[in-house]
């Protein structure tokens, strides 16, 4: 995956359910959309060697490395035509790993264009909407990661629109930077979403009546938004931009929104020592209607999402 020039790529962790194969599928049209090659991971849970496309040694795995590179020959022939027109199959390549297969994936997706993941993989656990491995591997994102949604969640058609999630915070520009990018590929807006509720606050504020300046608030909640587009309505001249300031909580507002959308952009910061995601990432990967994108936010200015 590493050669003396940068070569865009997109990974997508397959693992032969039936989750997996739709992700491989995405990862496909991800894939030629961004004129990236596409790189297959299996994780082995269990110790072995490592064998890939590039080669095997002596320890090597090659009759499982040879139903992988069948399985993308099929992931290949099964995508929409365009798609695989235009990735071709010189441009596919798989890998064996061994190890946790979280690791395993974030360790193969440092430094791609994206890391494409089914919601739940073999042996998932019924209930459960996205599974360990998901859950692991948001916690401190390699790269952008897309998730697709439980299929059984909602079922709209068509989709249209990018959503980005917008906290007024140091993060949004990294947020911001890849909603706009998507809509721009994908050809469709970009709502920006800013959701406000303090229960602490406002619980103080309604104590105050009549004396509270609503309209103030919300008007200082817009500013937060604007001053978070500022400059992107110039970088992205050909995207359509939305504004959408709500007082509710986020994961709720984001939610709602992403109903109808094509895809939900959401930050993931690195949760130094927690081990966990925060409680918006959290809410909104676990419950998304539509596919998301959680973009690797660093923590160091701001308190946790």
């Amino acid at each position: 995956m590493t050669g003396p020039q940068h070569q865009r790529t997109v990974v997508v962790g397959v693992d032969g359910s039936e989750s997996a194969q739709e992700a491989a599928a995405t990862a496909v049209e991800e894939a030629a959309r961004r004129g990236a090659a596409l790189l297959l991971v299996h994780a082995l849970s269990w110790p072995a060697a490592a064998t890939s496309s590039h080669g095997t040694g002596a320890s090597a795995l090659p009759e499982l490395g040879g139903l992988l590179h069948a399985a993308a020959e099929t992931v290949l022939r099964t995508a929409s035509g365009d798609a695989a027109d235009v990735l071709g199959p010189d441009r596919v390549s798989w890998s064996v790993v061994p190890g946790d297969p979280a690791d395993a994936l974030a360790d193969a997706a440092r430094g791609a264009d994206l890391l494409v993941l089914g919601s739940r993989g073999v042996g998932g656990v019924v209930g459960l909407v996205i599974g360990s491995t998901v859950t692991a591997v948001l916690t401190a994102p390699p790269c952008p990661v897309l998730v697709l949604p439980d299929p059984t969640t909602a079922v709209v058609r068509p989709r249209a629109t990018v959503v980005a999630a917008v906290e007024g915070r140091p993060g949004d520009d990294a947020v911001l930077a890849v909603a706009f990018t998507e809509a721009a590929m994908r050809g469709t807006d970009l709502l920006a979403v800013h959701a406000w509720q303090d229960v602490a606050l406002e619980t103080a504020l309604l104590s105050a009546g009549p004396l509270v300046d609503w309209a103030g608030v919300l008007a200082d909640e817009q500013r937060v938004l604007a001053e978070a587009l500022a400059g992107w309505r110039e970088k992205e001249p050909d995207v359509t931009v939305r504004e959408a300031v709500v007082r509710e909580r986020p994961a709720r507002a984001l939610l709602a929104a992403g109903l109808t959308a094509e895809l939900l952009v959401v930050g993931g910061r690195r949760h130094r020592g927690l081990g966990r995601l925060g409680s918006t990432t959290h809410a909104v990967a676990h419950r998304a209607p539509c596919p998301i994108v959680v973009v690797p936010v660093d923590d160091s200015r701001g308190g946790h999402r």
